[in-house]
């Protein structure tokens, strides 16, 4: 009989911790893929950069350490929603072993860049936009051991005067922001 008082204690315990477990940001994805408030965009980078001859070996060894990139954009329609979901995602990044690579802006626009992982071998990188008129933008880059020098790299890659790279799969989300 202690046996199962003991079994039934313990599961309950384990119930209660599991239920107090903070969203991921990949859950945060997830749940905002079912409100029509989101724009929500999934990129595999073959859709961004695909292989090229004209891309240097240095630019496809980095686009090959990236999967895809995930945006997440809400435009700004109500300022309580937009509130709300700000600080869900701020307290999701402050809380979850992200590291702020970066951060700059104003107190009504500003972007905050966090890693995931040691600085040679990042397996995300999020990008955070907010503007207190417009709305948000978040980014996630994933991908397997890139580094800093590399998301860079990457960065100068996404040239929109590369005729290289297409760029045409970013069109429209940014439009949150008109």
């Amino acid at each position: 009989m202690k046996a199962l008082k003991l079994s039934l204690v313990l599961l309950m315990i384990a119930t209660c911790i599991s239920c107090t477990k903070k969203q991921s940001l990949q859950e945060y994805y997830i749940d905002s893929k079912e409100n029509d408030k989101f724009i929500m965009v999934d990129l595999p980078t073959s859709l961004i950069a695909p292989k090229s001859e004209s891309l240097s070996e240095d630019q496809q060894r980095v686009i090959a350490s990236v999967k895809k990139v995930n945006l997440l954009a809400y435009s700004m329609k109500d300022t309580s929603f937009y509130n709300s979901e700000t600080d869900k995602v701020n307290g999701i990044l402050n809380g979850d072993n992200y590291d702020e690579l970066m951060k700059l802006g104003t107190s009504e626009q500003r972007m905050r860049i966090f890693i995931k992982g040691d600085e040679e071998a990042i397996d995300e990188v999020v990008v955070f936009a907010q503007d207190n008129n417009k709305g948000f933008l978040l980014a996630r880059v994933l991908g397997d051991d890139m580094n800093v020098a590399d998301m860079v790299r990457f960065a100068e890659t996404m040239d929109t005067s590369s005729a290289a790279l297409n760029t045409g799969g970013f069109e429209g989300i940014m439009d949150v922001f008109k």
